[in-house]
């Protein structure tokens, strides 16, 4: 059993995440769906984006989590800040823009609530410059961790590079937007990419563990000191080298019964900071298992973002994980 520090109350340390924010608005058909045609189903409004979702669950989770985000002066907007104030997630470091619209992020899934297709008009995202963030500088500097999403542009994840001193964890967010970490990987102390994210970064061709642990070993050797490449149900590899020792291990996911696979990884990238705002020094494997409880909670909600906490975790984890 994982040893929990609880220590996330601790209000003198917190965690900075930079990243997007957007107004969600999902379609889920009640049946197969038809193509080029009108589709009987639900249609749901809710505020998301990786980071939003991300800051969501670690405020959930007892970390006190500052949002370094843009959003506009609309509807949508006033809709994201109620919610984040609902939430435990503080905006005082973001910023509310006149002139854009919000981020809006539409998606369809299939009638076992699967993604077929999603659109984003995120063009507001390309605010969060390093005009932007130099006026932050040091309240993120005063981090335990900077969490980003790679919804920021490679100009600015390269600045981040370069001035931010906190522990930088990232998630890839998309095959279009993963290699937005490429001029920051040598700086990176946590990575979580998906398979095919962790593909496009490496441009091996992972379709297996062994093809995981190469690419996992492609993005060590690129500098990054941790990776957790998420498997889908094959689990998640968990790679880490620190002092020329290198260790690999496979954690398979726990049972689960998917109600929408939307915003699973967003909540396992949370738990994985969690554990390290945590407990720094808890072994690779045991952070495993904490994400895979983690995204199989999200796995079994309807809304991107579960009602998880700490408790709920340990109960998952209390669980039998599926057979590798």
């Amino acid at each position: 059993m994982v040893d929990f520090a609880g220590s996330s109350c601790d209000t003198e340390r917190y965690v900075v995440v930079i990243g997007g924010m957007n107004m969600d608005i999902c379609g889920r058909p009640t049946a197969a769906i038809v193509d080029r045609d009108s589709n009987p189903g639900k249609v749901s409004l809710s505020v998301g984006g990786v980071g939003q979702n991300m800051a969501q669950s670690l405020a959930h989770l007892g970390v006190p989590t500052y949002l370094v985000t843009v959003y506009g002066n609309d509807a949508n907007g006033r809709v994201m800040e109620r919610t984040c104030r609902e939430n435990g997630i503080d905006l005082e470091y973001a910023q509310c823009l006149d002139d854009f619209r919000s981020s809006t992020y539409m998606f369809i899934t299939d009638e076992t609530g699967d993604m077929l297709l999603a659109v984003n008009d995120m063009d507001i995202c390309e605010q969060i410059t390093p005009a932007f963030l130099k006026t932050r500088l040091d309240f993120i500097n005063g981090a335990s961790i900077c969490l980003l999403d790679a919804n920021l542009a490679p100009e600015t994840m390269k600045w981040i590079g370069d001035n931010v001193t906190a522990p930088l964890f990232g998630d890839t967010v998309s095959t279009v937007k993963a290699d937005h970490f490429l001029p920051i990987l040598n700086k990176m102390s946590v990575l979580k990419p998906n398979a095919i994210e962790a593909a496009k970064l490496s441009g091996i061709d992972i379709h297996d563990k062994a093809s995981a642990e190469e690419g996992a070993a492609w993005l060590m050797d690129k500098g990054v000191k941790t990776v957790y490449i998420s498997l889908g149900i094959e689990g998640i590899l968990c790679a880490s080298r620190t002092s020329g020792v290198e260790e690999m291990v496979h954690v398979p996911p726990y049972p689960t019964i998917i109600a929408t696979a939307n915003g699973a990884g967003d909540t396992g990238m949370a738990a994985i900071t969690w554990s390290y705002f945590d407990d720094p020094n808890r072994p690779i494997q045991e952070v495993g298992h904490i994400a895979q409880a983690a995204s199989s909670i999200a796995l079994e909600c309807t809304r991107a973002v579960p009602d998880i906490d700490v408790q709920k975790i340990r109960n998952k984890m209390s669980a039998p994980l599926s057979v590798a």
